[in-house]
């Protein structure tokens, strides 16, 4: 692990500098970065996925535990640099957007994930990686808030698909001074492993009608979910099936209300 010496020392070599707005905030603290692959339980046998690896903190500690191993690093000069450190070992450095990964064959997951793209991150991680174990993600403090939230304004449809899909634990916080440069916020450690028993097709559908229903959080789901019905008496039956009147809005459905509101719907084939 680099320290902030090295990690100035590099920078200036690359005539370059950290740059805060791309979540560029090194982990320089080795007992946390111990702490945070250790978290991800993993065997020799496991296929490991890193998401922005960069200056690779958590790198050489995934490789002592697996040579199973893949990063994604959509910039070059750390690619370069990740390169140099596993030369002439098995270790797989991609030069590539995660969002256009298409490699899904990974069964466990890791990364200290950028503020601005969190939330498509994790989107395309519960939609696409279908053999997941367990996901181990740092990101920033309110971030995870977000994403467990199951009412109130910060409930949403991505709240749905990930609180349907896994069980999501709070793990530790990691503090400004163990990054450099320091952030402004304080960050947050936490797993998403796949609660059992759970159809993913469903799923997906499931996230599909959570995205309508809060299209416009100020209209009634009737009023959204009329938008995409042919027959506007079958939204209403639905929902009188379902025990929800037509004035619910978005917010009032928990994860069961949206499964079995979402079941009706295939059923009617509203949707498909």
């Amino acid at each position: 692990m680099l320290k902030a010496n090295e990690i100035i020392d590099f920078f200036k070599l690359e005539n370059s500098h950290a740059k805060k707005e791309l979540g560029q905030n090194f982990l320089i603290n080795e007992k946390v970065a111990n702490d945070i692959v250790n978290a991800l339980d993993i065997k020799d046998s496991d296929y490991v996925l890193e998401i922005g690896p960069g200056l690779g903190a958590l790198s050489e500690i995934i490789f002592k535990q697996t040579k199973n191993y893949v990063a994604v690093e959509y910039d070059q000069k750390f690619v370069n640099y990740l390169n140099k450190v596993f030369e002439n070992s098995n270790v797989r450095i991609v030069k590539n957007n995660v969002l256009k990964f298409k490699e899904f064959t990974f069964n466990k997951i890791i990364g200290n994930l950028p503020y601005y793209l969190t939330s498509d991150i994790v989107e395309y991680v519960a939609l696409n990686f279908t053999n997941i174990e367990k996901a181990v993600f740092m990101v920033q403090k309110e971030c995870l808030k977000r994403f467990t939230a199951k009412s109130g304004k910060d409930y949403n449809s991505l709240n749905v698909l990930i609180l349907y899909l896994y069980d999501v634990e709070e793990l530790f916080k990691v503090t400004k001074e163990n990054f450099f440069p320091a952030p402004n916020v304080e960050s947050l450690v936490f797993s998403m492993t796949p609660r059992k028993n759970i159809n993913r097709d469903l799923a997906k559908k499931i996230y599909k009608v959570a995205k309508i229903c809060f299209s416009n959080r100020r209209k009634t789901i009737l009023n959204n979910l009329n938008t995409i019905a042919k027959n506007k008496s079958i939204i209403s039956e639905s929902l009188l099936e379902c025990n929800l009147k037509d004035s619910t809005r978005a917010e009032e459905l928990d994860i069961n209300d949206f499964e079995k509101l979402t079941l009706t719907l295939i059923n009617k084939n509203v949707i498909k």
